[in-house]
């Protein structure tokens, strides 16, 4: 069950060009932002490109434990795990797209960019996309006219995954 989970995980989250990265404050308060994917891996290993100058990175030093959440209209995806940052300039050239040069004028070899890694230890997402939609709001009207809770979901549509 597990490696379907996180195959679907893994496929849900290549379909998102943003996230928002939660982080902790350096005076201990919870912050997110919007960021856009630099790049995903397997296990939901996600990069972010970020200025050097920019307070997240001290947050991630300080406190590397985060949140990552994506949404649309119909599914929702959280991890959570740890991050850190990453200066490899190799790596920095695979994720580069030219998106990126808003930010980053002389591309990856400008002084400001790094990347953040988020290597997930926990995932979470729910699916109620095309088809699911349908079916859940047919369990939910169910539930709803029997007074009970909706029967759970098949893994397509939700599941908790540990990515390995």
């Amino acid at each position: 069950m597990n490696d379907i989970a996180q195959e679907r995980l893994d496929k849900l989250i290549s379909e998102f060009d943003t996230a928002m990265l939660v982080t902790s404050s350096l005076e201990g308060q919870l912050r997110a932002r919007p960021m856009a994917i630099a790049g995903h891996y397997r296990g939901g290993l996600m990069y972010f490109a970020t200025r050097a100058e920019d307070e997240k990175l001290e947050e991630v030093l300080q406190q590397p434990e985060v949140a990552v959440t994506l949404q649309d209209d119909s599914r929702f995806l959280s991890l959570s795990g740890r991050a850190r940052i990453e200066t490899d300039q190799q790596l920095g050239r695979e994720m580069w797209h030219a998106a990126m040069k808003l930010w980053f004028p002389e591309g990856v070899d400008d002084a400001q960019f790094t990347l953040i890694l988020v290597e997930p230890e926990f995932g979470e997402y729910w699916d109620r996309s095309g088809l699911r939609r349908l079916e859940f709001m047919w369990q939910a009207g169910k539930a709803l006219i029997r007074g009970e809770l909706p029967e759970d979901s098949p893994i397509e549509s939700h599941a908790k995954v540990r990515p390995e």
